[in-house]
């Protein structure tokens, strides 16, 4: 149906077999692939296939193993590509007739969270230390809960959540960003088993830029001697920090002057202090 304003209505059958994919999410990744997905503090951060789990190819995936007939498979992906359109999801509030199936709210939010240790300010305290780092195109990240408010009775649950009986994202639940959460208020009520949220999944862009920022984390870490890696190859170092001074984001209109003047003054603080450390080890020689 075309209205007068020229607006297509259409339902999930009607969406070419394009909008999934051309192969679709069929195969699952190698155990040294999933290994490297999980959003951890540093292990595997240099592989290509560092988070992949908390990205839409890996939702397209939860999506298909939370469907249990055959015939809803190409039904519950059409779902979930239209569904990604929306700006909020509790505009697509299940407690409505009709409501997505739990499955395709699988692949719109992941049950992981993210590892925020690279945007966090550097400390004393070396295993809660930051690297400082913008929080960039990640900081309008969505996270949704029942309750985000402290002084509001009841803990915050992911909307996932057996305590919130699993019923997926409702009207009245709450929307955060990464931002409000790396803000000063330390006063949330979180779930203790589900970890208070869900958190949609990154886009290309802001997977793209978690990647990377954990890179630099990294090198920051072995640099300062906390990330518990002996030996480090300086020489491979400053070439990571290369490739990273030349890093640009997916989309650039995620990525302002401030950020990135911050990202590159990082790196130039980095790369001293590993040309120092190079020049006294010597080259090819590996910092104690």
């Amino acid at each position: 149906f075309t209205s007068l304003l020229g607006v297509l209505i259409a339902g999930a059958s009607d969406l070419p077999g394009s909008v999934i994919g051309p192969d679709g999410p069929e195969s699952s990744p190698e155990p040294e692939v999933r290994d490297a997905q999980r959003p951890g503090s540093g292990q595997g951060v240099h592989d290509p296939h560092f988070g992949a789990g908390l990205g839409l190819a890996e939702g397209g995936r939860r999506t298909l193993r939370h469907t249990y007939g055959t015939e809803d498979r190409d039904l519950n992906l059409r779902l979930l590509a239209l569904a990604r359109s929306a700006h909020d999801l509790r505009s697509l509030d299940a407690d409505r007739l009709g409501g997505l199936p739990v499955a395709v709210w699988h692949g719109l939010l992941m049950e992981d969270h993210l590892d925020l240790a690279p945007f966090r300010q550097p400390s004393s305290d070396r295993w809660r230390s930051g690297s400082g780092l913008p929080l960039g195109p990640l900081a309008a990240v969505q996270l949704y809960t029942t309750n985000a408010n402290p002084l509001v009775e009841g803990k915050g649950h992911s909307p996932l959540c057996r305590h919130a009986h699993e019923r997926a994202v409702v009207a009245d639940d709450d929307l955060i960003t990464v931002a409000d959460l790396m803000a000063a208020r330390t006063d949330f009520d979180w779930c203790s088993k589900c970890g208070g949220y869900a958190i949609r999944r990154l886009i290309d862009s802001q997977l793209a830029y978690y990647r990377a920022a954990h890179r630099l984390h990294d090198i920051k870490r072995r640099l300062d001697g906390t990330s518990g890696t002996p030996d480090t190859d300086i020489s491979t170092v400053i070439t990571h920090l290369a490739e990273l001074a030349a890093w640009q984001p997916v989309d650039e209109q995620q990525w302002c002057s401030s950020d990135s003047w911050q990202w590159q003054g990082t790196i130039r603080g980095l790369r001293r202090k590993a040309e120092r450390s190079h020049a006294v080890t010597g080259p090819g020689e590996p910092a104690s």
